[in-house]
């Protein structure tokens, strides 16, 4: 009797473990891990960033005291120098008065000249078409990146005959401007930024501390988007690494 009281028991939990392993598949942290697992990358739940990334100010991930960053991926390129680089991928939730902001992140790391580390640049879209079905979500106040930009000391740029459909702030506006127009001085025509954004015009991108970042506000990339995100965001680390 007590040989089929353990019996059952053993089975119980079992089937609770084989269940809790298909449910947490289909979660997003599942999904998400299982594409770190496929191309043998770092995957962690939660994270606080390091001093480094807190030091270079970035904009979102300042935006909320109670900022909240998940389902990390943490991978490798090579640039075009044949040296690795870092690149990560998260998910950003911030609580705000307004509404919960919920953007996925894509991090990379730079490989730039010395003269454009100190450099802070924002490229953000003048308008989107973004709409906010979910109750739980809500636009990032406009009002408060313009003090954000202000508490962050960027300055706004004249419009670039480049980036017409984006406004540009720097911490630097004549280092930006010679960075950018080096940029495209020194790329194939299909691979600079200007090419690039066109391409992605919802992307808010930042450059700080000799890192990229990039994100859609108040979007989560589908699984299934991830993958190529990455890889497009890799290539243009790549090629802002020739300016």
């Amino acid at each position: 009797m007590q040989l089929l009281f353990a019996f059952i028991i053993l089975s119980t939990i079992t089937i609770i473990a084989v269940l809790l392993m298909l449910l947490s598949k289909n979660t997003r942290s599942g999904k998400i891990h299982e594409i770190a697992n496929q191309h043998d990358w770092q995957y962690q739940e939660f994270i606080d960033l390091n001093d480094t990334i807190k030091a270079a100010n970035f904009g979102l991930l300042n935006y909320s005291q109670n900022a909240v960053f998940r389902h990390i991926i943490s991978a490798d390129f090579l640039n075009n120098k044949g040296t690795s680089q870092g690149i990560s991928f998260f998910d950003c939730r911030a609580i705000e008065p307004l509404g919960i902001h919920n953007s996925s992140v894509i991090l990379s790391c730079l490989n730039l000249q010395t003269e454009y580390q100190d450099l802070h640049a924002c490229l953000t879209p003048m308008a989107s078409n973004q709409s906010y079905k979910d109750s739980m979500q809500s636009p990032i106040d406009k009002n408060y990146l313009i003090r954000l930009r202000s508490m962050q000391k960027l300055s706004l740029l004249t419009p670039h005959y480049a980036f017409e459909k984006h406004q540009l702030h720097a911490n630097n506006p004549s280092l930006l401007e010679q960075f950018l127009q080096q940029h495209l001085e020194s790329s194939d025509s299909k691979n600079n930024l200007s090419t690039w954004i066109l391409a992605h015009p919802h992307l808010h991108i930042e450059i700080s501390s000799g890192m990229l970042l990039t994100y859609q506000p108040n979007r989560l990339l589908d699984e299934e988007a991830i993958i190529p995100a990455i890889n497009a965001v890799t290539d243009i680390s790549k090629w802002l690494n020739n300016a």
